[in-house]
């Protein structure tokens, strides 16, 4: 794939996907997008690439992450990646339609608020990246130590 096109980039849909990796679409497992900015939370990813295992959605200058957005993945995500944006919150619920997570990658943000009980439905979460955020700061790579950032970040990061 070498380009997707967005009807605007105020606008959240991406209407077009152009380029050839080989394969069809549905053996696309990994979304990545860098430098581009959306603005938003990109629309329709899932229709043009119905088996994304991974999300990498880094400098992409998004101020908001729902769990609308991230419901759409469903349980098949595994790896969601969304460093250098311009989230504030993680609301609740942000991921209770996830549960397969393993990697949530979230360094470099404006994360000033976490709504509680946000990383709960999460029993595969291994690896938590937290690092650079308003609130707190601090990396996780196993069980053990994503369970303790966990609390850290409950902590430090509670909604008022």
């Amino acid at each position: 794939m070498q380009s997707v096109t967005l009807s605007s980039p105020e606008d959240r849909e991406i209407t077009s996907v152009n380029g050839d990796h080989g394969k069809t679409y549905d053996d696309v497992t990994l979304f990545r997008s860098h430098l581009i900015k959306f603005n938003n939370f990109p629309q329709n990813i899932k229709k043009f690439f119905p088996n994304v295992e991974a999300l990498n959605i880094n400098s992409a200058n998004i101020a908001t992450l729902t769990k609308t957005d991230m419901a759409s993945f469903g349980s098949q995500l595994r790896c969601f990646y969304f460093y250098i944006n311009k989230i504030e919150v993680l609301e609740e619920g942000l991921f209770d339609e996830n549960p397969n997570l393993e990697v949530i990658y979230l360094a470099s943000n404006q994360i000033k608020f976490v709504a509680s009980e946000v990383f709960d439905k999460l029993p595969k979460l291994k690896k938590l990246f937290f690092r650079i955020n308003p609130c707190h700061s601090g990396v996780a790579t196993d069980r053990a130590s994503v369970l303790a950032l966990i609390k850290q970040i409950e902590e430090n990061c509670q909604m008022i």
